[in-house]
C-alpha cells in the first residue's frame, strides 16, 4: 500500500464510509494482531480482545489521527498499547482487591497506605482521566509521548491532564477522610 492511497482511504473512513474501514482493517489487522501477541506474551485470547478494541477505538477517534505525527499503523499500535495497559491495570486492581484481607467497605480504604488510596481513586475516575494520569505519573511519559500515543496535541493532553487532576483531588480527599 502506498502512502497516498492510505491517506485517501483514511479520509474516506473519516467520512464514515464502511468500505474504507474494511480496507484499513485488511491492511493493518495482521500487523496490529502480531503487535498485540507480543504485548500479551503470546496470550492469544487477550491479543484478539485487544486487537478488536483497537479498531473500535480507532473508529471513534479517527479524527484525531495526524499523519505528520507518525504512520497510521504506529497510531494503531499506540492504541493497542494503551488498551492492553488499561486491561492489565484493571486486572491487577481486581486481583489486589480480591486478595486484600478485611476489605469489606470503602471506609477501610481511608486507613490504607497512600498508594492504595491513589489506585482506588484512579479506579473511580472515567477511563480518559485515569489513562492520562497513569501515563503521566505511573508510566512517566512526557507530554510529547502522551500526545503521540493519543493522536492529539500537547495542548489537548495538558488540558485533559488538568481536568483529570481536578477530578482526582476531591475523590482522593473523600476516600482519605472516610477512615
Amino acid at each position: 500500500m502506498d502512502g497516498e492511497a492510505e491517506r485517501f482511504v483514511i479520509e474516506c473512513a473519516r467520512d464514515g464510509r464502511q468500505e474504507a474501514w474494511r480496507e484499513l482493517f485488511d491492511w493493518h489487522f495482521n500487523a496490529v494482531h502480531g503487535f498485540c501477541l507480543a504485548l500479551t506474551a503470546g496470550r492469544q485470547d487477550l491479543a484478539e480482545e485487544v486487537a478488536q478494541q483497537v479498531f473500535v477505538t480507532a473508529a471513534g477517534r479517527i479524527h484525531r489521527f495526524r499523519s505528520e505525527q507518525g504512520t497510521f499503523r504506529l497510531w494503531l499500535c499506540g492504541i493497542a498499547r494503551n488498551r492492553y495497559l488499561a486491561l492489565e491495570a484493571k486486572e491487577r486492581r481486581r486481583k489486589r482487591h480480591e486478595t486484600r484481607p478485611g476489605r469489606e467497605d470503602a471506609r477501610s480504604i481511608g486507613r490504607g497506605a497512600p498508594e492504595t488510596l491513589v489506585h482506588e481513586t484512579l479506579a473511580r475516575l472515567p477511563l480518559k482521566y485515569r489513562r492520562v494520569l497513569e501515563d503521566k505519573y505511573l508510566k512517566r511519559l512526557t507530554m510529547k509521548e502522551m500526545a503521540q500515543v493519543d493522536g492529539g496535541s500537547i495542548e489537548a493532553i495538558e488540558s485533559l491532564l488538568r481536568r483529570a487532576r481536578d477530578r482526582f483531588a476531591p475523590i482522593y480527599e473523600s476516600l482519605r477522610n472516610e477512615g
